[in-house]
């Protein structure tokens, strides 16, 4: 299970593109959403890594501050083909002067180090910058333009992205498998990376809908409104100008259901239409429900914003643009291009560095 068959809220793109032709053609940038305050018992650093996971990099950091993973936490999940920077914590109370060289190989690198009273929690960033690059466009690159003026005005659905579903989108049958009992799972980080994609997969289905009523941007009754930016959201009593112009300026967006126990967030017309919508889907509704998982929220729409480019060449383009966290630049990149598989772009590599 993945994005296939995900209605698209402008028109399907005609052209095709590569991408991560190179890690350094997919970089991202980690911005927290608060500066460390220079003091405590947590060292945070901002470390730069190259084809590496995150968990890669927490393992490096375990095994050089010989701390237990409980001590050695981060925001957010990072790219392996990428070059990206993100922050990390470790748990390091004794203020002797600690050099992280050692650290530091052709993989990955230190780039600062403060300190803060308190460790890094999970979804601590306040979003990320992200520098693209597209080459092999099946089509000229200022054909695409006009759709990327269109974005950067309306923004796109905040479709969960192919990575929440694993290698050949098999994360939703195994967590199927998971509920009914056919799959024991030990691993408490592997149950929840199957978990996340059920979740994830009955948030897509819903905002598909929205996307094909074109209500995916627009209030219906019922709604809950997420804040932009934030992971706050209110049921509003009555709909009025006010709030109108809200969401004509992207200040708030509707949201969509990320299932758990408990009565749903939304009500009326858009609570009907979830309910419709994840009832079809009983075995994992129900193993949602059981897995200890509360109803939250999601904006059903994301904002690229400081969206710019740079025609390099009449095949390959340039998109820097800044997003909320949770929000994947591949649901951005969808609306723009159709992406050849990476396997493509790994042989275009070759190609172009051999």
């Amino acid at each position: 299970m993945s994005m296939r068959g995900l209605a698209y809220a402008y028109s399907e793109p005609s052209i095709t593109a590569s991408y991560k032709v190179n890690n350094e053609d997919f970089q991202v940038r980690e911005i927290l959403n608060f500066e460390p305050d220079g003091e405590g018992d947590h060292l945070f650093l901002l470390i730069e890594k190259n084809g590496l996971t995150t968990q890669d990099v927490q393992k490096q950091l375990m095994q050089f501050f010989k701390l237990p993973d409980r001590d050695v936490s981060y925001s957010g999940m990072k790219d392996k083909q990428a070059l990206t920077q993100q922050w990390f914590s470790v748990k390091q109370e004794s203020r002797d002067n600690l050099n992280t060289d050692n650290l530091n190989s052709d993989k990955m690198s230190v780039q600062g180090v403060f300190r803060n009273k308190r460790k890094l929690k999970r979804g601590s960033h306040r979003s990320n910058q992200f520098s693209i690059r597209l080459r092999d466009l099946s089509d000229k690159a200022d054909v695409l333009i006009e759709a990327l003026q269109a974005i950067s005005l309306e923004g796109v659905p905040n479709y969960f992205g192919e990575q929440r579903f694993g290698r050949n989108g098999d994360n939703v049958s195994k967590a199927r498998q998971f509920f009914s009992g056919a799959l024991k799972i030990k691993d408490r980080y592997q149950r929840g990376i199957y978990i996340s994609a059920a979740r994830a997969h009955l948030f897509n289905q819903v905002l598909s809908q929205r996307v094909e009523s074109k209500t995916w941007n627009a209030y219906v009754s019922g709604d809950r409104m997420s804040l932009d930016g934030s992971s706050a959201s209110f049921k509003p009593e009555s709909w009025d100008e006010i709030l109108a112009e809200r969401l004509k300026i992207k200040d708030i967006h509707p949201s969509g259901p990320m299932w758990g126990a408990g009565e749903l967030l939304s009500d009326d017309l858009c609570a009907l239409t979830e309910k419709t919508i994840v009832s079809a889907e009983k075995e994992l509704k129900s193993g949602l429900e059981q897995a200890g998982l509360e109803q939250q929220r999601r904006p059903l729409r994301s904002m690229p914003r400081d969206l710019k480019y740079t025609v390099e060449n009449e095949t390959t383009i340039l998109i820097e643009f800044t997003l909320s966290k949770g929000a994947y630049a591949t649901s951005f990149l969808r609306e723009l291009v159709k992406l050849r598989p990476l396997e493509f772009s790994q042989e275009r590599q070759v190609e172009q560095f051999t």
